[in-house]
């Protein structure tokens, strides 16, 4: 008898730890799994086992908070086919830069760039028919040069001009118009230029003499050479110059009984309209 009461007791004892084993060890085993299914779902945290879907994630809008107030707004905007209005972005200010200035901004050009006006007066000798009669006389010009080429080419010159010879109750005067060819050449490192010019045109003179008077219209002509001083005027957009000159000029009144013929030195200055300076 005592072996088997010692056995069933063996059993009892065993059960009962079999209890408390099971009793403390459950709970560990519910949060062993609770904390699997936690990994799971750090796995793939956009999964929503509710839905079924992905989780949303606000848009980050980039930009001032005036842009980004802009853009919300714009995403309830929507054009006829359903898309999504999105307002253009603003250009960006970097400051100042080296563009060109706009051509309002810069200094206009003429038709008077490049060209000049002289003027003249001159005291001359006739060497033609009627010396005697008609010695010497006196003249004046205003001219224009077209385009200075300064040495680069020709430039067309226009010159109106004044003549009067008159000695006792002998004369010869009127106007005439000329229209030439002129040549300029500067010299390197010098403060002068050389000029030279040939002028055909036309007159209309009045003569008298102590057989009588009239006025006929006559063929001329003059040939220039002379020497000028440019002075640099000093102006912010412009390269002008004041140019003092001397010529010596060889003249001619064409007449079939009576040419005249002269030389002279005329004196004068000229204002030259220079290139516009661009600067921008």
């Amino acid at each position: 008898m005592r072996p088997t009461y010692i056995l069933t007791e063996l059993e009892r004892s065993a059960l009962r730890i079999l209890l408390a084993a099971a009793v403390i060890f459950m709970p560990l085993v519910a949060v062993h799994a609770q904390d699997g299914e936690s990994f799971f779902d750090d796995e793939l945290p956009e999964e929503k086992k509710d839905t079924g879907g992905l989780k949303s994630k606000p848009i980050e809008l980039k930009g001032d908070d005036d842009e980004k107030e802009e853009r919300k707004k714009a995403l309830h905007k929507t054009n006829e086919k359903g898309e999504v209005v999105m307002p253009k972005e603003k250009p960006k200010d970097d400051g100042p830069t080296d563009q060109v200035a706009p051509l309002a901004a810069r200094p206009k050009e003429t038709i008077l760039d490049n060209s000049r006006f002289s003027v003249a007066g001159d005291y001359f000798l006739n060497t033609g028919r009627g010396t005697a009669t008609l010695p010497s006389g006196w003249g004046a010009f205003l001219a224009y040069d077209a385009d200075e080429s300064s040495g680069k080419g020709f430039d067309l010159r226009f010159e109106a001009g004044y003549l009067n010879i008159a000695k006792d109750a002998s004369a010869i005067n009127g106007f005439y118009g000329e229209v030439g060819m002129a040549w300029l050449y500067r010299i390197p490192r010098m403060p002068l230029q050389l000029v030279t010019a040939i002028q055909p045109g036309l007159g209309y003179y009045n003569f008298k003499d102590a057989n009588g008077q009239g006025s006929a219209l006559k063929f001329t002509g003059h040939v220039v050479l002379g020497v000028e001083f440019p002075v640099l005027m000093k102006r912010a957009d412009r390269t002008d110059e004041l140019v003092p000159f001397i010529q010596i000029r060889g003249g001619l009144i064409y007449d079939n009984v009576l040419p005249v013929m002269h030389y002279g030195a005329y004196a004068g200055f000229a204002y030259k309209f220079g290139a516009v300076i661009f600067k921008y």
